[in-house]
């Protein structure tokens, strides 16, 4: 199993991609968004990416994928995880905390564009 982290496009027009990551490698990389005291929440919600334990994200589709999330944590220190599956691969596309119980704001990182843009809120 493979994770890439995609964030927006590149100069080029291409999806800018990072990966293939393992879990580990994975973790490293969101980590640099992170403050430390979000670190050990990060990396639950990314074992629930691995382990198929993602929720459905409403109606959101990104590059034609269904969108799932998995969350660890409350408040601000939480962290929600927005992916999509495609085959062995998983490919997260936004990192952010809850805002509400059924709202999310991608305070630490996102697309350049989109629904799925860094600081955009995710309604449920």
């Amino acid at each position: 199993m493979s994770i890439y982290i995609l964030s927006g496009k590149s100069s080029s027009g291409n999806e800018d991609q990072r990966g293939p990551f393992s879990q580990p490698e994975a973790e490293s990389d969101l980590a640099e968004y992170l403050e430390a005291n979000c670190v050990a929440n990060m990396k639950q919600s990314l074992n629930d990416v691995v382990d198929g334990k993602g929720k459905a994200t409403g109606n959101y589709t990104f590059g034609g994928h269904a969108v799932l999330h998995a969350s660890s944590g409350n408040g601000q220190k939480s962290v929600s995880l927005f992916y999509y599956q495609h085959q062995d691969v998983q490919y997260i596309i936004a990192m952010g905390e809850h805002a509400s119980s059924s709202s999310y704001k991608l305070v630490y990182y996102g697309q350049t564009e989109g629904d799925f843009k860094y600081k955009a809120k995710i309604n449920l």
